[in-house]
């Protein structure tokens, strides 16, 4: 090969390897549309994310104050019940002894 067949094939493929900017600039634009795109859904799923955070930290808040009130209200009924039962026991116990009293008098009516 001549030096000038050497030249025509280096001209050739310099030429062909650059680009321009324009074709860059075509080429980039789609591709950071997107990117844009991409960003703009990341930001406003981040929003939603800690909206939905806030939500869940006031549902929490309420469960634990519900919570809190049933705890007292069962205790307050578990307080009732154990007093009721207490003079449910007590009267019983004075059934009880006016039932033995009532039984020694009859035993005693019976002998005489």
């Amino acid at each position: 090969m001549n030096i000038h067949s050497w030249c025509l094939i280096s001209l050739l493929l310099v030429s062909s390897g650059c680009a321009t900017r324009g074709y860059v600039q075509n080429q980039i634009d789609p591709v950071a549309c997107k990117v844009d795109i991409v960003v703009t859904k990341t930001t406003s799923l981040e929003e939603r994310a800690n909206t939905l955070e806030s939500r869940v930290g006031a549902l929490e808040n309420l469960v634990n104050q519900a919570q809190l009130a049933n705890k007292a209200m069962l205790d307050e009924a578990t307080a009732k019940a154990m007093e009721s039962a207490q003079r449910a026991e007590a009267a019983a116990t004075a059934a009880d002894l006016a039932a033995q009293r009532t039984e020694k008098m009859f035993e005693l009516g019976q002998k005489k």
